[in-house]
């Protein structure tokens, strides 16, 4: 073979080489990075808190046993076929710089604010004294120290509400809930 033909050779092996491994396209890329992640109780620094309300005398505890603070419902004398209300039984503080809104999520069994459909505990707020359960009821609240704009300011305090009068339910459907997930998402500007 000439030289010039096994140059030829090469030059054209290392242009498919590169059109393959140069195109940009792949399918995985595996890579470790340090990350740093830290919580913080609720009280103070956290960017959204959750204590007791100024209503919650005796009915809202907080167990630091855990790795993070738990807010619990502390109330066990409750009537059969009635309806409970706690007002200003739990207090919501924004503490972030970004506007929030903030609800209930809806996949628990038993909350809501239907006691024909099984739902039993329903979490309120504001002066319409309406249900905060399912994205579709969520509640803004301003920055921290910021003025309310019509909505909520930085904080609210929220009403617990337990409702036992339907035939449906009874105090097994009420301690049957073990979790309640409150959902904050940041307010896009």
């Amino acid at each position: 073979m000439n030289r010039r033909g096994f140059l030829f050779s090469i030059g054209a092996a290392s242009v498919g080489t590169g059109a393959v491994f140069g195109s940009g396209a792949f399918t995985s890329i595996e890579a470790d990075r340090n990350v740093n992640l830290q919580v913080t109780g609720d009280t103070g620094s956290a960017q959204v808190g959750f204590s007791p309300g100024t209503g919650a005398t005796g009915i809202i505890g907080t167990d630091s046993n855990e790795s993070v603070d738990i807010i619990k419902f502390e109330q066990t004398d409750l009537n059969e076929r009635a309806k409970t209300s706690f007002e200003n039984a739990l207090e919501v503080d924004n503490n972030s710089a970004s506007k929030v809104t903030l609800y209930i999520d809806d996949s628990t069994t038993g909350v809501g604010d239907d006691p024909t459909n099984s739902e039993v505990l329903d979490f309120r707020a504001g002066s319409a004294d309406a249900s905060i359960v399912g994205s579709a009821q969520a509640i803004t609240l301003d920055p921290d120290g910021g003025s309310s704009d019509g909505g909520y300011s930085d904080t609210v305090e929220i009403d617990i509400v337990v409702d036992l009068r339907d035939d449906g339910v009874d105090g097994s459907t009420l301690s049957s809930i073990s979790d309640v997930t409150f959902i904050v998402e940041a307010v896009q500007q």
